[in-house]
């Protein structure tokens, strides 16, 4: 049973990290002396705005993600991301001691990574299958993709036999509508707007209609309680006051002049994408 890192470049093309009898665990590894990784990150975060000479290219890409209910049963979410494209040597990676069934767990100058790749089992071994090209997680925070990038290096051979999957225009539209509706400050100017009596138009998502309605005029948020002036007492204790002036939490519309006629939204009932059209801020 392996027990301890081992460089990629010493591999070879087959790597067995549990021989253990009915348990056998192995990497079969493509020849080659680099690894091109791609990175992925969610749109409207840190990582997202990094930049570095050795990133060999960037990409446009739209992530799912797989969930798990508490009852067992399992639901996918759709995110805009840029995947940024890094060449690393194999002998600047370390293949870790850890079964990862499909996730290979790896470390590359500190970080610790797990490359996406296939695998399976069968007569009692399992077997994964770690090519020249491959992914790591979404996710990763901007220190690690600083750490990432001082082992890379760019080569333009290399570089020019790699084929990127592109979006096409029905991608490219609906990555534009997920990167508008994951804006925080977006969502964030909205409230304010309905704080404001200014009444924007709130169009309501996909799954979703008031008595066959899709869209209606922001008259009120709720948000989520802050504590505001915080104050030590002579007895040792804290004193703070609790307001409602935190992160939003939903958003009441009206649909008609009447007060039946409202109703209060999650922020994940609102098309934040087609709201923000609507109140002319895209």
């Amino acid at each position: 049973m392996m027990t301890e890192s081992k460089l990629l470049s010493d591999c070879g093309t087959r790597l067995v990290l549990d021989d253990t009898k009915d348990k056998e665990y192995e990497i079969r590894i493509q020849e080659g002396d680099y690894l091109f990784i791609e990175v992925g990150n969610k749109v409207n975060t840190p990582s997202a705005n990094f930049s570095h000479p050795n990133i060999c290219a960037t990409q446009k890409r739209i992530y799912e993600f797989k969930h798990y209910r508490n009852n067992g049963s399992k639901f996918w979410t759709r995110s805009a991301g840029l995947s940024f494209y890094f060449i690393i040597p194999k002998t600047a990676i370390k293949i870790l001691p850890e079964k990862g069934y499909s996730y290979i767990k790896a470390e590359i100058n500190g970080v610790k990574v797990s490359f996406n790749v296939s695998g399976g089992g069968g007569s009692g071994v399992w077997t994964d299958y770690l090519g020249n090209s491959t992914q790591i997680s979404v996710g990763h925070k901007l220190a690690d993709l600083k750490k990432l990038a001082e082992v890379a290096i760019r080569n333009p051979e290399l570089e020019s036999k790699i084929k990127f999957e592109k979006l096409d225009e029905n991608e490219l539209k609906r990555w534009s509508e997920l990167k508008i509706s994951s804006d925080s400050k977006l969502k964030e100017t909205i409230g304010k707007l309905v704080e404001e009596g200014l009444k924007p138009v709130i169009q309501l998502g996909d799954r979703w209609s008031y008595c066959g309605r899709k869209q209606g005029i922001g008259v009120s948020v709720n948000r989520r309680c802050k504590k505001t002036n915080v104050e030590k007492m002579e007895n040792g204790t804290t004193h703070y006051n609790l307001e409602w002036i935190g992160a939003l939490r939903n958003i009441t519309i009206a649909l008609g002049d009447s007060a039946y006629e409202r109703c209060r939204l999650k922020l994940s009932q609102i098309d934040w994408s087609e709201t923000a059209k609507l109140n002319h801020l895209v």
